[in-house]
């Protein structure tokens, strides 16, 4: 009788380990990133392969699977496969468009997490996440309207989607919280990587007048460095390690720092403790401000800083009455838009110059 409680006991111990998917306590690790664009791109790419080479070395029995220039197609899904197959326990797909694909292989595969970079629904072993870049860009706009002396900003955005606008919104707002005279222009290239269209919107900016460039795209290295090429001002997005590419010009500029997040996941998925969570966090958190250029003086410093505090302590910039270029009211009095509304704005604040697409 004892026997065979035994082996009825080792029975249910084996299907638990068969269900239980990621929640099954390992030693090592191996972590599978992909990547839709280069991890030297100075932007969105190297801020996650930053993230991760960190997560490697702090981490002990952590392995690092890195697939670069990815396409968000059937290809995607084929290359996160290719992942599993060769060991990873979880994997990072850190590209919008790479969502289905994603949950896909998921679905086959419930003993390994996935840890998915934007958003949608959640599951056992799916989790979404992303930092919130609209209200921190209020401080960057903070910057830009203290330094211009054309009092004409320029912002490049690859695709006008609500994050790309609130990005632009937040921005004329802080520029015009001390510098009620600005405005900002904006130029849409239609793609979040497109080198040469990107360098023809800087210069078509700078050429406007424009005298700080910032931007919501993949990379900000080309316009970054054809700003800085024309003696102009640039404010950084997406990976702080872009202030490199410009020794003169650069002002400041926010990124993300996902390490904190990814180091706890990593743990997590060791431990047997991963779930699948919709986790976003902003400013002092996944968003970070990045250091100052020389440039910069040390008031203007001061007072990017205390805009920068007061959103990481709550201040939401899209809090109305707020008008839209055209005239109208989008906002009420005391109305806001949280970060949670912020993919389905569809207009441009008053000050900037541009058409909702």
């Amino acid at each position: 009788m004892k026997q065979r409680f035994g082996r009825i006991l080792s029975a249910c111990i084996a299907c638990v380990a068969l269900i239980a998917g990621p929640a099954l306590a390992q030693a090592t690790l191996t972590i599978g990133a992909v990547y839709v664009g280069s991890v030297n791109d100075h932007g969105y790419n190297r801020s996650f392969h930053d993230a991760l080479t960190q997560v490697a070395r702090d981490v002990p029995g952590v392995k690092l699977i890195e697939v670069e220039n990815v396409p968000e197609s059937g290809q995607s899904e084929s290359v996160m496969e290719g992942l599993v197959q060769q060991g990873a326990k979880l994997v990072i797909p850190t590209s919008f468009g790479y969502s289905d694909s994603a949950r896909k292989v998921a679905r086959r595969h419930r003993d390994v997490a996935f840890e998915f970079a934007g958003d949608g629904d959640t599951e056992s072993n799916f989790g979404v996440f992303f930092g919130q870049t609209q209200h921190a860009m209020y401080a960057m706009g903070v910057a830009a309207g203290r330094m211009t002396k054309t009092n004409k900003l320029g912002f490049v955005i690859g695709v006008p989607i609500g994050y790309s606008l609130g990005n632009v919104n937040a921005f004329q707002m802080g520029a015009k919280s001390v510098n009620p005279a600005v405005q900002t222009i904006v130029v849409v290239t239609g793609g979040w990587s497109d080198k040469a269209k990107e360098a023809s919107a800087a210069n078509a900016l700078l050429d406007q007048g424009c005298d700080v460039v910032s931007m919501h795209v993949d990379s900000p290295a080309t316009i970054i460095r054809t700003v800085e090429a024309r003696g102009a001002m640039s404010v950084g997005f997406q990976s702080i390690q872009a202030r490199e590419l410009a020794p003169r010009g650069w002002l400041t500029g926010i990124g993300f720092d996902w390490t904190p997040f990814l180091t706890q996941v990593a743990k997590d998925v060791m431990a047997g403790r991963f779930r699948g969570q919709a986790v976003y966090q902003g400013l002092g958190r996944m968003v970070v401000v990045a250091p100052f250029g020389a440039a910069v003086p040390p008031d203007v410093q001061a007072q990017v800083r205390r805009a920068a505090d007061e959103i990481a302590k709550g201040f939401n910039p899209f809090t109305g009455p707020i008008k839209d270029n055209r005239g109208r009211t989008v906002l009420p009095a005391n109305a806001t838009v949280g970060n949670d509304q912020m993919g389905r704005l569809n207009w441009y604040v008053e000050g900037v110059v541009g058409k909702v697409q």
